[in-house]
């Protein structure tokens, strides 16, 4: 059975804190939120995910812009 790239490498961790802002290196464009809820904008357009939702981001020539939207630490897994 084939697997995508990304469910063989490890995923890197990021823990934000309540007003810290991240900005997505343009080679991670998926997202798993693992605690608290994320905010993430890129090219103008806003997503929010929640604990165990996942996303795969647009290529863009910009980052995207990730922060926490509530007092819970946000705990991601990127690819």
């Amino acid at each position: 059975m084939l697997q995508r790239y990304s469910e063989l490498a490890a995923p890197d961790r990021i823990i934000l804190m309540k007003d810290e802002v991240y900005k997505l290196p343009q080679t991670h464009r998926e997202i798993q939120v693992l605690s608290g809820i994320a905010w993430i904008t890129l090219d103008e357009q806003d997503i929010i995910l929640d604990r165990s939702e996942k996303t795969l981001l647009p290529s863009s020539k910009n980052p995207a812009v990730i922060s926490a939207l509530n007092n819970v630490p946000l705990i991601l897994a990127v690819w």
